[in-house]
């Protein structure tokens, strides 16, 4: 019995002994460091067209690497923050982005006949690109806190009339289910929708599905499309944007809209060239920098990017970005599914969906599926407030997911629980 050794149990390596360069989802830094690389390509190959004529190259490819190398510091800085300095900041975050879209109206320079850009020095910012962050953010924080009771939250009184709005049952469904979660959602709307109908109907559609994700009932959901529907159909009429709405369908749609003193009214022909640049590019392109539809569209460096680069690249190329973007979501799919904290699951997937929802907008206007929007390519877009954006975004999500794997992100609750016996 002496001469028997006992064999000593093994050691379970811990998580937190993992010592990675990158800890995380490094799946999703390869999709990023795909993106960027694919982004490069694209805006040198935009900047040949000028280039022989200009001398423009060099000056647009060291500008567009500027901005790519910004963009990997604020990836990394969101990277190295935790899920919980987040959710201090979520309020801030959301007010301060609010106010600065808001400004952008009375101090901001004009584009596209709209006032929603603020010149910050060293390039110009669009604000309401920050907004669907905040509003995403402050939604997580809002539906996590009521998990315990979210199959009974509504997103609408249970009445209209207005005069039983005052009895307790009413006033408690305001006050903590409709100003907490809905109020956010339209006021982010309202600001974004003088100068972007697209995006403010974009970042309501994100947040109606991130709402079902949630686990708000579907009935609720439907019967708030319903009331934002008719809001949004009212107020086309009032600020007398629904001829642009008319013209712009009726052009995706090839119906030719006759004026009153009966002249044809010529609508964009961008959508035209761009299903020509597509159907020019075929399987494997006319070649880098040989593009002739960029030539013709309006804005192929950001609205049409995606046509520009199938017809220079390929249906293979578009096919890798459309994965890439998919790929990108499920992957954040996964992270949310890992989380033990709601808030930080919920932010992850929306940011997500925000993301990827964008870039498959951009490529369903190029297609012709849907009516121009104006939605760039997330990543790929020559332009620093989308890039900057989208790397805040994808930041979030892998700081999210490192903490995951080293096991630090845990509720609030379990958090309080661990420091009592400590």
């Amino acid at each position: 019995m002496d001469n028997i050794e006992l064999e000593k149990p093994k050691e379970v390596p811990s998580i937190l002994s993992k010592r990675k360069l990158l800890p995380g989802d490094r799946v999703l830094w390869v999709i990023v460091a795909m993106f960027f690389a694919i982004s490069v390509v694209a805006v040198y190959t935009a900047s040949s067209q000028m280039g022989f004529r200009e001398g423009t190259i060099d000056r647009e490819l060291q500008r567009h690497l500027i901005s790519i190398g910004l963009s990997v510091a604020i990836l990394f800085s969101c990277y190295i923050m935790g899920a919980n300095l987040f959710r201090r900041f979520t309020k801030l975050a959301y007010i301060v982005s609010w106010i600065m879209t808001f400004i952008a109206y009375f101090t901001g320079d004009g584009r596209n006949n709209a006032e929603r850009w603020l010149d910050i020095g060293f390039f110009s910012l669009q604000p309401s690109e920050l907004l669907k962050i905040g509003t995403i953010m402050f939604l997580a924080a809002q539906l996590s806190a009521r998990h315990h009771r979210i199959s009974k939250v509504h997103l609408l009184p249970t009445t209209f009339d207005v005069r039983k709005w005052k009895t307790p049952q009413e006033l408690d469904i305001i006050m903590n289910d409709i100003v907490p979660i809905v109020l956010p959602i339209a006021l982010s709307c309202a600001v974004i929708l003088p100068a972007h109908t697209s995006s403010a109907i974009h970042i309501f559609f994100v947040s109606m599905v991130l709402l079902f994700i949630a686990g708000i009932r579907f009935k609720e959901i439907m019967k708030l499309l319903a009331v934002a529907a008719v809001v949004g159909m009212m107020w086309l009429a009032v600020a007398g944007r629904i001829g642009t709405v008319i013209k712009r369908v009726a052009t995706w749609a090839g119906i030719e809209l006759v004026s009153e003193d009966g002249k044809k009214e010529e609508g964009s022909k961008d959508t035209y060239y761009s299903q020509m640049a597509i159907q020019n590019g075929g399987v494997f392109g006319v070649g880098a920098g040989r593009s002739m539809m960029r030539l013709k569209l309006t804005h192929p460096e950001s609205d049409y990017l995606f046509a520009a680069i199938v017809e220079e690249f390929g249906l293979l190329l578009s096919f890798v970005i459309i994965l890439l973007y998919l790929w990108l979501f499920f992957r954040s799919l996964r992270i949310f599914e890992q989380c033990e904290w709601l808030y930080a699951g919920l932010l992850a997937v929306g940011l997500a969906l925000l993301v990827t929802s964008q870039g498959f907008l951009h490529v369903s206007v190029c297609l012709g599926i849907i009516p121009e929007t104006g939605q760039n390519l997330p990543f790929i877009t020559r332009g620093r407030t989308g890039m900057f954006c989208a790397s805040i975004a994808v930041g979030i999500i892998l700081s999210i997911s490192r903490q995951v794997e080293q096991g630090t992100l845990l509720p609030p609750s379990q958090r309080n629980n661990m420091s009592k016996h400590i």
